[in-house]
């Protein structure tokens, strides 16, 4: 096993653990090996927007799009990082790129309609709101990942880590319609 490979598991441990500053640590000694993962600017990103570093996470997630700026996840989570730092603006135009890169994506189509709603936009946001619920309910209810993986995973986090992880419960999330429809509404109640 690579240094590389054992730095990331201590760094999901810790992290799982919410233990967000020793996960740190371990994402920072990645990046000081392969400075050009995105993935790992990301997931770095997140530790820092859970340890309160809104700053910080803005600046790894920056550089996660810098690195990959076809991906639409990169702008979907930095216009999330921008909303908590109170940036409505700048979120706005972030799910705008993401919607544009990848058109089917509901949740992006769902937190750009929440944040219409937020500026007193409600038309645009009931738009929005109807159009991700129309891509929900377009999902195939049949999918399984070994055929076609759910959008905005990351790719690189083995079959193990996906069975025991958060990426495991997105995926029972994203197979079943009805559970995808809990989902849209529990992100549009403020997460109640």
């Amino acid at each position: 096993m690579s240094n590389k490979d054992t730095f990331y598991q201590k760094a999901r441990k810790h992290y799982e653990s919410k233990k967000f500053e020793d996960a740190i640590y371990w994402y920072t000694r990645i990046i000081a090996l392969d400075g050009n993962d995105a993935d790992i600017y990301s997931e770095r990103a997140v530790a820092y927007f859970h340890h309160q570093k809104l700053r910080k996470s803005l600046e790894d997630m920056n550089h996660a799009q810098e690195i990959e700026p076809q991906n639409a996840y990169r702008y979907a989570s930095r216009a999330y990082i921008r909303d908590a730092m109170g940036d409505l603006e700048g979120a706005i135009a972030d799910y705008q790129i993401a919607i544009k890169i990848d058109p089917e994506d509901a949740v992006a189509h769902n937190n750009l309609g929440m944040l219409e709603e937020k500026r007193g936009h409600h038309q645009q946001a009931k738009v929005l709101y109807d159009f991700a619920d129309k891509l929900a309910k377009d999902f195939p209810e049949d999918m399984h990942p070994e055929n076609e993986k759910p959008k905005n995973i990351q790719k690189e986090i083995d079959k193990d880590a996906r069975d025991k992880s958060l990426i495991s419960e997105a995926g029972n999330i994203f197979r079943s319609r009805s559970a995808f429809r809990e989902f849209l509404t529990f992100i549009r109640n403020g997460f109640k």
